[in-house]
């Protein structure tokens, strides 16, 4: 006992200390928030010393509400008085505060100088006076009781809710007094009354009974439903009983909030009375009885509800056997399976449904004599039951159904949800052929298919031999399951069909699942490649063409690298062969970059996000892996191997050099021309640099003229960047823009489209400094790229075009300025 003397002294010490601190802070010129916290520390540690001081406070705007805070929490009496004392002295918003204060605190002596203010002209005064005289409970009745009488309708509201409030702190019986004058009183709002009703109805407890049963029976709807919900609450027979009574001596949409109720509190009671309100009336009273009966789950309605599960009100059987449906037990699902005997055949479908919902064990057999009806509704309900309930000791019965039912696309989504579920797949597969054996015409057909959905070895050699049968419509349909297998154990059949099947859509269906399965071989990389090549050759379509291609895009291997290198300029197939080789030479480009810079280097797209690929594999690339194959044209120390007008082409520090000057200037173009040949199909990679003035360009495929001059196609470039990027033509001026893919047809008709944004491409120009144009010339394609970033695009198909022609530089007349150009690689494709 003494260690817990000493704790409560000392705890007692501890918290003078504080409130001394506290108050210390209260009486300085501290911050408002350390008063406010001082305050907060008072609530818990204050005394009677800390009365005078809080009470001070009151009066303050910033801190009144955490004084009464601190006041509210100290048991001693002379914080009441201090809260009383200040009534006389504030207005507004703080007195409304203490009067809530007085409140809290249950001051019974503030009975009298607050229901002073109950008169008071201001209504939130009013309203708070008459708030704080309910908490404090019995002393304040009568004076609550005389205001409710006088209020004006402003602080009516607030003086029920006193009443309200002292009626809760009250004696059963005087508080139901209270209630009922409260109810009693005319023109009162409706939640007031609503709270009032339910005050009486916890005070009298089943005694409030036939109120409510006269409510629910006088009043409209919405009183009359709070009625019920109150009723519902009250336990007991007297409640059940009087629900009861009222169903028949109220309105129809009562009537189903009764039904309701009733099914709420669950008495089973209530079932005997429910039952002839289920069997007549009008249809939705008899709807609301029988889901109250239900939900009641009471055994003896189970006949009652397999009744009106034949009821030809649709509303009624339907409710009926949902009902049924979901009451526990053995009794309702053999009520339900009894159902399956009926002749209406739409009850039939909703029984089988009921089941399914229901997962009733021995419905299965019962399922499988329904499966065979004539009535092919019925028979596929059973079917979509047998599928969600069936397991596989089922699945031979479930076999020998679909071979004997006229439902046959029913029955073979049934086995196939069944099979699906089964680990045992060999199983499977043998219960169906041993029904295969049997089965003719559709039945034979759909079991084919599922033997499809299964695979295995058995199941394959069951498909292999129906491919061989004479029926046509058999062996038809085994043939494309073969096409559609989905493992690779049928590629030596597919092999074979794609070679020797006389109808030539199968060789195309076993081409395309040669490339689906191909792939998802355990073999090597190197294997499925090779396997693909052998099938290259029978490919007549762009259709197989662009599967092979996204099959070799998935076998990162060298091998396969070559076999799309081919498509990256065949029509139709270029946009697929970029795809797949990106995908492979990201893979492999770090062991391979020779072959994946020849290969990349081919690829001219519009697509942003390909070209980003595109643009970041060069990068990775070694430059060495990037020139495989270019020869340099150009030896870097004379004119040698090319030809100009005298006096203006020289080489200066390594470069060919072309300069107009004031004293010399140009008046008219001319070109420096390599004399090494007139090539088709090439790469050209030339270094160039200009002057801010300069204006130049690099011919191509173009003709010659008299004089060093040329006709054709030029990679246009100006030192400026107005012209970097772009494709000129002598006779067709600026055929293709920065950013601009353009397409010449047969008929010399032109179409454009836009492959970047000018602006941005331009950023890759260093003006001022060495560039490099990469030229490409393939058919009748010519792509520009500029520091590996392609800059247009150029098909020509129209009878200008030229298929060969000189390669040349040019010098072009104009102000003075200065080109050149080095490092210049040709590689013939």
């Amino acid at each position: 006992m003494k260690p817990l003397l000493i704790a409560v002294f000392f705890l007692a010490v501890h918290g003078l200390a504080q409130e001394d601190k506290a108050l210390a802070t209260l009486r300085s010129d501290a911050p408002l928030k350390d008063k406010a916290d001082a305050c907060r520390l008072l609530a818990r540690v204050g005394t009677s010393n800390s009365v005078p001081v809080l009470a001070a406070l009151l009066a303050d705007e910033s801190l009144s509400h955490m004084a009464r805070h601190a006041l509210e929490q100290i048991p001693d009496p002379s914080a009441n008085a201090a809260l009383r004392d200040a009534l006389g002295k504030l207005k507004g918003r703080l007195l409304i505060g203490v009067i809530h204060s007085l409140g809290v605190r249950k001051d019974a002596d503030a009975v009298t100088p607050l229901a002073a203010f109950l008169t008071d002209p201001d209504p939130a005064v009013a309203g708070a006076a008459a708030q704080a005289l309910g908490n404090i409970g019995g002393h304040a009745l009568p004076l609550l009781e005389k205001a409710m009488a006088t209020a004006p309708p402003t602080t009516q509201l607030a003086v029920c809710e006193g009443l309200l409030r002292c009626a809760e702190s009250m004696p059963g019986g005087q508080a139901a007094a209270v209630y009922e004058k409260l109810r009693n009183m005319p023109d009162l709002p409706h939640h007031v009354r609503v709270a009032a009703l339910q005050g009486l109805v916890r005070c009298r407890g089943p005694e409030a009974v036939p109120l409510l049963a006269e409510l629910v029976r006088t009043e409209t709807y919405v009183p009359a439903s709070v009625a019920v919900r109150m009723l519902a609450e009250i336990p007991g027979p007297e409640a059940t009983k009087a629900l009861l009574e009222l169903i028949g001596r109220v309105k129809p949409d009562t009537q189903i909030l009764l039904l309701q109720t009733l099914g709420d509190r669950g008495d089973r009671s209530a079932s005997t009375a429910l039952v002839p309100m289920a069997r007549q009336g009008s249809s939705a009273t008899r709807v609301a009885a029988i889901r109250t009966l239900a939900r009641l789950a009471d055994p003896g309605a189970i006949p009652v509800l397999c009744d009106l599960a034949k009821d030809p009100d649709s509303a009624v059987s339907t409710a009926a056997l949902a009902g049924l449906t979901g009451l526990p037990g053995k009794a309702a699902e053999t009520a339900v399976l009894g159902l399956l005997d009926e002749a209406n055949a739409t009850l039939r479908i909703a029984v089988i449904d009921a089941i399914a919902q229901r997962r009733v064990p021995g419905a299965i057999p019962r399922l499988l004599k329904v499966a065979l009806d004539p009535d092919t509704r019925v028979a596929i309900a059973a079917f979509q039951a047998l599928g969600e309930l069936a397991e596989a000791s089922e699945i031979a019965a479930l076999v020998d159904a679909l071979v004997h039912t006229r439902a046959v696309s029913a029955a073979e989504n049934a086995l196939a949800a069944v099979c699906a579920r089964q680990p045992d797949k060999t199983f499977c597969a043998e219960r169906i052929v041993d029904g295969l054996k049997k089965a003719q015409g559709e039945p034979k057909l759909a079991l084919l298919r599922l033997l499809g959905t299964i695979a295995g070895p058995q199941a394959l050699a069951a498909v292999r031999a129906a491919a061989q049968e004479p029926d046509p419509q058999v062996r038809e349909t085994a043939l494309r399951v073969l096409c559609d297998w989905p493992t690779p154990e049928a590629l030596p059949d597919l092999a074979r069909l794609a070679t020797t099947a006389p109808d030539p859509k199968f060789r195309i269906l076993a081409l395309r699942a040669q490339l689906r399965l191909i792939p998802a071989q355990t073999a090597s990389d190197q294997q499925k490649v090779s396997q693909i090549r052998d099938l290259l050759p029978l490919m007549d379509r762009p259709e197989e063409k662009r599967l092979a291609l996204a099959a070799l895009g998935g076998l990162p291997t060298v091998e396969s690298l070559a076999l799309i290198r081919p498509y990256l300029s065949a029509e139709g197939l270029k946009q697929e062969a970029s795809l797949a080789a990106v995908a492979v030479a990201e893979k492999i480009v770090s062991s391979h970059p020779a072959e994946v810079a020849d290969a990349i280097q081919q690829i001219q797209t519009a697509n942003k996000p390909l070209a980003d690929r595109v643009h970041k594999l060069l990068a990775q690339l070694p430059q060495n892996a990037t020139e495989t194959g270019f020869v340099p044209i150009f030896n870097g120390k004379d004119l040698s191997g090319w030809d100009g007008k005298p006096g203006w082409w020289k080489v200066e520090d390594g470069a060919l050099t072309a300069e107009s000057t004031p004293d010399k200037p140009c008046t008219q173009a001319n070109y420096l021309i390599w004399r090494g040949g007139q090539p088709g199909d090439f790469e050209l990679l030339v270094d160039f640099k200009l002057s801010l003035q300069g204006n130049s360009g690099i011919q191509i495929r173009s003709e010659e003229r008299p004089n060093w001059d040329t006709f054709g196609y030029q990679a246009d470039m100006t030192g400026n960047g107005e012209l970097i990027g772009f494709i000129y033509h002598h006779s067709r001026g600026l055929v293709a823009g920065r950013g601009e893919k353009v397409v010449f047809g047969p008929d010399g008709s032109k179409t454009t489209e836009r492959i970047g944004d000018p602006a941005q491409l331009l950023k890759h120009f260093k003006q001022g400094d060495w560039n490099t144009y990469r030229i490409v010339c393939r058919g009748s394609d010519i792509a520009l790229y500029l520091n590996g970033v392609l800059m247009c695009q150029v098909t020509d198909r129209s009878k200008q075009a030229a298929a060969r022609g000189i390669i040349a530089l040019q010098m072009h007349p104009g102000p003075p300025m200065k080109v050149q150009f080095k490092n210049i690689r040709l590689k013939q494709l």
